[in-house]
């Protein structure tokens, strides 16, 4: 038995003995952090796309009666109904940003960008000597 089951009096009074959890658990949690995401991403989209839709098919009807109308309240509405539309337009291109974030942050290291720096000295092996005693001695690179 493991340091852990010793500690843990029901376990012990009833004979159990802990489940260890493995990587296979692991990988499931993890993918289903990544499918929720993908998921979530998808059904936001596609309701910001129909707010956008509805909001533009909204925006010409009230753009017809405020105009037969010529009511200062039927052109408020119609203000406020561009800026819903506006801010659903924002909103959409936010969750594309978002998206690609948690996309990059998910990526295996493999994948994301690595920088490679190559340090090159130039000179003969006496001058390389006498530049890594001056580093030994406390004294710059240079």
């Amino acid at each position: 038995m493991s340091e852990d089951a010793n500690n843990d009096p029901i376990g012990k009074a009833l004979n159990l003995n802990p489940i260890e959890t493995t990587s296979v658990v692991k990988n499931i949690i993890s993918d289903a952090h990544n499918d929720s995401a993908k998921t979530d991403f998808d059904t936001a989209r596609s309701n910001i796309l129909t707010v956008i839709d509805d909001g533009q098919e909204a925006i010409h009807k009230m753009l017809q009666i405020a105009t037969s109308s010529q009511h200062p309240r039927a052109f408020e509405v119609l203000g406020k109904l561009f800026e819903t539309v506006l801010q659903a337009n924002k909103d959409l291109m936010d969750l594309q940003v978002k998206i690609r974030d948690i996309q990059a942050k998910d990526a295996p290291i493999s994948e994301q960008a690595k920088t490679i720096n190559n340090n090159l000295f130039v000179g003969s092996t006496a001058e390389l000597q006498k530049v890594i005693e001056n580093m030994k001695n406390g004294g710059s690179a240079a």
